[in-house]
């Protein structure tokens, strides 16, 4: 009924109830503000009931409460995600007609489908070419005016199974709308429904938690083997079947108890895609883990220590959680059934820090495996990431000056505690007289005097005058926001931002080009000695793992080369860099120490903000000169509002 955008646009709305602003409403899907009241415009007129989009000059765009439960419906509804001729559609109705025989006639399917042939051929190629890139295969033969399966069918099913997994995870369809139109006349609702109700009794019955998605990929995939056996496509392995492990094998044991004929190739497809997913109970012994696993995480916890001084191993469940991840990647990684990340751009835009330390895993891995982790893999590894250092490691390193009374003391440091203790690390305290060398010797963010004043060029301080009371914690609060955030940038455009390291193109440049012309200006700082192994480096890695973040800037930098020191080189593009589909007008360039250094994490948070902030980006890119671009960095470090 809608696009995608359009329904994006509706589900915006359906989760912020009191309103949303236009300008927030295009910051979010990236499009103008024209755009976001077109496509309002579009979707008033097209809902049966009338206009279900209001504006006020006080919420901005909103749904009235009255009308929410009928926008909840569509979301529920087949007509969800179905947009008529939207080409993807088109693809997997194809797809389903030449399952339906084995092959077809490229004319029957354009007249079933009212495309011309020319046409025909183009939306063929088309779907050819998703199948291959996003699926790995080659399943739709084309030649002449025929098109046709390929006869492989273990290799069949595996492509299918693919793709009822990556669809499933990538939600762009309802689920009974995709099985539908991917199967065509096989597809039997009260069938599939059965068999949904036999899998859900199934673990429902030795407690075992799965999600929506899960179950949906399990019944499906289970249930396209029926339909594949059923017309006579059977799988023959030509070699012996190894044992079914225990836990598949008290599934398929009651599918087969309730009738279901699966032989032992059918099972071993199977076998293959469900050895990724977690199908034990918490409480089950049979849900193991292999000792590669550990040995993979040991290394990932070590390497982030040594780089940037984060102990992963400080949080148990931190370290259980991310552990039984990295088991199930494996598997995945081991039978070719690698899961999608349908939040993939969002992790990069939203945790650019935590990504670029889950990155440390791809060496990890591909010494043990000989192969490279899927940037979705990492995307999830990320959010694990991310956790720990919201809720573990982000505090602010202090030191207290003592007062001359013992009681003193000790409230300020009991109310600090109590108050502060998920942001503020007390590092000593200490007389006045030794706060000084103290500072020389020690890293910290923050001095907090008790009773008396101090004041340092370098280092923020905060005076308590006797007991601590309500006002304290208040203005405590808001210094401790503006040093995380503020105060530790303007500190590090000051040292790593210069104008040597800047350039400013007014006519496009090849990608390539400019990442060798900013690596030389850091060669000429020091920051790098070989120019030519960086630059490869940068480059290979933006192959497997592109370092744009939203739509309109990147932070290249290598995957394995280390700095002799932390730089930025950075290039504003007055001709925009197309990649990808998008338009970069800023490149961040980084080369980085391999030692710890706590600024690149504030780094990354002002990379979070301008993603998040459209504003900052055309700020940034709308500059002249070198000097404008550091002033307006200065400039925009003193009004940031995270």
């Amino acid at each position: 009924m809608f696009t995608r955008r359009q329904s994006k646009l509706l589900e915006i709305l359906l989760n912020n109830v009191q309103g949303v602003t236009g300008t927030k409403l295009a910051e979010y899907l990236e499009v103008s503000s024209r755009t976001i009241r077109n496509e309002i415009g579009e979707i008033n007129r097209a809902w049966k009931n009338g206009s279900i989009i209001q504006s006020s000059r006080q919420r901005g765009y909103f749904i009235e409460e009255s009308d929410i439960p009928s926008v909840r419906s569509y979301f529920l509804s087949e007509s969800h995600g179905k947009t008529g001729e939207e080409a993807a559609q088109r693809g997997w109705m194809i797809l389903g007609m030449v399952l339906e025989t084995g092959r077809a006639d490229i004319f029957d399917i354009g007249n079933a489908l009212a495309l011309s042939q020319p046409a025909m051929y183009k939306e063929i190629s088309r779907f050819q070419k998703k199948l291959r890139q996003e699926y790995r295969c080659e399943l739709l033969q084309m030649s002449g005016d025929r098109i046709w399966i390929e006869n492989d069918e273990v290799k069949i099913r595996q492509a299918l199974f693919r793709i009822i997994k990556n669809e499933a995870q990538k939600r762009n369809w309802s689920y009974s709308w995709f099985l539908r139109t991917f199967l065509r006349a096989s597809f039997e609702q009260q069938k599939y429904e059965w068999l949904s109700d036999l899998v859900t009794e199934y673990f429902d019955s030795k407690n075992i938690q799965v999600s929506d998605d899960g179950l949906y990929m399990i019944v499906s995939s289970v249930y396209i083997t029926m339909i594949r056996n059923a017309s006579n496509h059977k799988v023959v392995l030509s070699a012996k079947a190894k044992p079914v492990k225990e836990e598949l094998q008290q599934l398929f044991d009651f599918l087969m108890d309730q009738g279901l004929e699966l032989t032992d190739g059918d099972l071993q497809i199977l076998e293959d895609l469900f050895h990724g997913y977690k199908l034990t109970s918490d409480e089950s012994q049979e849900s193991r883990i292999d000792d590669l696993s550990i040995l993979i995480l040991e290394d990932f916890c070590h390497d982030v220590m040594e780089k940037y001084h984060f102990d992963l191993w400080q949080s148990q469940s931190f370290y259980d959680n991310i552990l039984n991840h990295i088991e199930y990647m494996m598997r995945r990684m081991g039978t070719g059934y690698e899961a999608v990340n349908p939040i993939l751009n969002d992790v990069k835009k939203q945790y650019p820090y935590a990504y670029e330390i889950s990155m440390l895993m791809v060496p990890i891995v591909y010494r043990y495996k000989n192969c490279y982790i899927q940037d979705d893999e990492i995307s999830f590894i990320a959010i694990f990431v991310e956790h720990f250092l919201e809720n573990i490691n982000q505090k602010l390193k202090a030191v207290i000056i003592s007062s001359n009374r013992f009681s003193i003391n000790s409230i300020v440091s009991n109310w600090i505690q109590v108050n502060f203790s998920n942001q503020i690390d007390v590092m000593d305290m200490l007389p006045k007289r030794s706060i000084e060398k103290y500072l020389e010797e020690n890293p910290a963010d923050l001095v907090i005097s008790i009773m008396d004043s101090f004041v340092h060029p370098t280092v923020a301080s905060f005076r308590i005058d006797g007991i601590p009371n309500q006002y304290s914690l208040a203005a405590l609060n808001a210094l401790v926001y503006k040093i995380r955030l503020n105060y530790r940038f303007r500190e590090l455009i000051k040292e790593h931002f210069n104008k040597n390291t800047i350039r400013i193109y007014q006519k496009k440049i090849e990608f390539e080009q400019l990442i060798q012309d900013l690596s030389e200006l850091l060669e000429e700082e020091g920051c790098i000695s070989d120019v030519n192994e960086f630059v490869n480096d940068v480059l290979q890695r933006e192959v497997n793992y592109p370092t744009y973040i939203g739509d309109w800037f990147m932070i290249p930098h290598p995957l394995v080369t280390f700095a002799k020191k932390t730089g930025i080189g950075a290039a504003v593009l007055k001709e925009p860099l197309r990649m990808q589909g998008k338009e970069i007008q800023l490149v961040f360039l980084l080369a980085m120490e391999r030692k710890q250094n706590e600024q690149i994490g504030v780094l990354f948070e002002f990379f979070r903000h301008m993603a998040l902030e459209r504003s900052v980006i055309g700020r940034l890119a709308s500059v002249g000169t070198e000097d404008e671009f550091v002033e307006a960095l200065q400039q925009i470090s003193n009004s940031l509002d995270f």
